[in-house]
């Protein structure tokens, strides 16, 4: 019983921890932002001695944030579609289908989990480059939504391998071809898988910075938090400005996160349970 409390007591303390550890650097940029160059430069740590409230007006309007968001989504966007339209059927193949080979194709596939996308920042870069196909924001969310793939087909081929077979079986019966019984049967119990794999789409999509600096360079194309990092320049740094806005840009995540949080959850356990 002793060992028992010590455990939790361990436990609660990790959580403690490590929440203070994610908490302490948005508060810092929380009062950042409602700081001035020079309280910031004299007061670091503090909390803002004159509350800058023109830093989010000037963060908004002087940087194109309503552009850059819109960039963002049109990115984000592209990547859901590439991943829920290739991750699903291929999930149905290598959960559902026997044949030689099944075991193999799946690994193939799930290998990719294994390939950050910024390792790969070199190729990416050339190809897209000798194609010509720089500051399209719909090649940037299909290059998100590539990598994207390999992760969602394992969250996808737990849910598909536990629905029952008799389903199946019966719409075989009733004379349902393959095609219909992905679309009727798998899709809509399969619901909660694709729901989550988009919504962790979104949320590695919308924060990403390196591969967007790299394919998108124009101005008006580029994304949100590539389009922050205007606020740094060779000549002048509004840190308190860029403050600002980053705290504008993780709204939309942040809200996004709070209410599909329990989709999250209720996916990731559901194809673990089921796988």
């Amino acid at each position: 019983m002793l060992g028992n409390k010590k455990q939790k007591v361990l436990i609660y303390l990790a959580l403690t921890i490590a929440a203070v550890l994610v908490i302490l650097p948005l508060m810092w940029l929380f009062f950042t932002s409602f700081k001035s160059r020079t309280d910031l430069a004299k007061n670091t740590w503090g909390l803002p001695k004159i509350w800058e409230y023109s830093n989010y007006i000037i963060a908004w309007t002087g940087s194109r944030i309503p552009t850059y968001m819109w960039n963002s989504v049109r990115a984000t966007a592209t990547a859901i579609l590439l991943t829920v339209v290739l991750a699903t059927p291929v999930s149905y193949v290598v959960s559902r289908f026997r044949f030689k080979g099944n075991k193999l194709l799946y690994l193939f596939f799930i290998a990719g989990m294994m390939i950050p996308i910024h390792s790969t920042v070199i190729p990416i870069y050339t190809m897209v480059g000798n194609m010509k196909l720089n500051n399209s924001l719909e090649v940037l969310g299909l290059v998100y939504g590539a990598f994207r793939i390999p992760i969602s087909i394992f969250i996808l081929e737990g849910f598909m391998s536990a629905l029952p077979r008799e389903l199946e079986e019966c719409a075989v019966i009733d004379g349902c071809s393959a095609a219909n019984i992905f679309f009727k049967i798998i899709v809509p119990l399969s619901k909660d898988g694709i729901v989550t794999i988009s919504i962790l789409t979104v949320l590695s999509s919308w924060n990403e910075l390196l591969i967007s600096m790299l394919l998108i360079s124009t101005p008006s194309k580029k994304t949100l938090p590539n389009g922050l990092m205007g606020f740094i320049t060779e000549y002048n740094s509004e840190y308190t400005q860029l403050a600002a806005g980053i705290m504008i840009s993780i709204i939309p995540a942040v809200l996004f996160y709070a209410f599909a949080q329990e989709k999250i959850e209720k996916g990731m356990i559901a194809g673990a349970i089921k796988g």
